[in-house]
């Protein structure tokens, strides 16, 4: 089936809109004319709220996410952004792992295999992504996948795997945690932050 990815057409802005995000307010909706208001009128940037859909932060109704609150802490904004992109343009990174690494042309196949647009399309698709990816921290391997326990149960594992699982569980690991959080004059920053590491805790 063939997915339709979000693009812009033409990316000038891309670097400062993601600026902006990062310095301005969170709006209750992030609309085309909070875009304006950002200084963005143009009809090449009309095209924003979906590609921030897509990077999950925003929701259906163009209300911002946790993670567009994350985005605007500069501790954790590069890897947001990235795990926006793993996640947002997964098909992409299914048919090439690596895909923010390749040249413009080899990446434009890529999309245009993926989406099945033509190929002018396919490239406006892979210039906007790689805006995007240009931005983000790639340095961070994505996070685990859950499911894993599904995919290798530990009555499934071989001798060897169960040997060192039993040995692991002998260890007591001991972590701390020491957050230096940003000035800022937007609560909803300081309880998204929170709110993450509450979930990632099991707190």
């Amino acid at each position: 089936m063939a997915e339709d990815l979000p693009y812009l057409p033409a990316v000038g802005n891309v670097s400062k809109v993601l600026q902006k995000i990062r310095s301005a307010g969170t709006p209750p909706k992030f609309t085309l004319e909070f875009l304006k208001q950002l200084g963005f009128g143009s009809s090449q940037d009309r095209g924003m709220p979906r590609v921030l859909k897509q990077l999950g932060f925003l929701d259906t109704g163009s209300v911002p996410t946790e993670a567009y609150n994350l985005y605007k802490v500069p501790a954790t904004a590069g890897a947001v952004l990235a795990e926006g992109l793993r996640v947002g343009w997964a098909p992409i990174f299914l048919a090439e792992a690596n895909a923010q690494e390749l040249p413009a042309a080899e990446l434009t196949g890529v999309f245009q295999r993926v989406t099945g647009q033509s190929e002018s399309v396919a490239r406006k698709m892979a210039t906007t992504f790689r805006a995007l990816a240009g931005e983000a921290s790639w340095s961070s391997p994505p996070p685990a996948d859950k499911r894993a326990e599904e995919v290798l149960p530990l009555n499934q594992t071989d001798a060897s795997t169960d040997r060192a699982l039993r040995g692991l569980s002998a260890l007591s690991l001991h972590h701390d945690i020491h957050l230096h959080l940003p000035p800022s004059s937007d609560v909803g920053v300081y309880r998204a932050i929170f709110r993450a590491l509450r979930e990632e805790l099991g707190a």
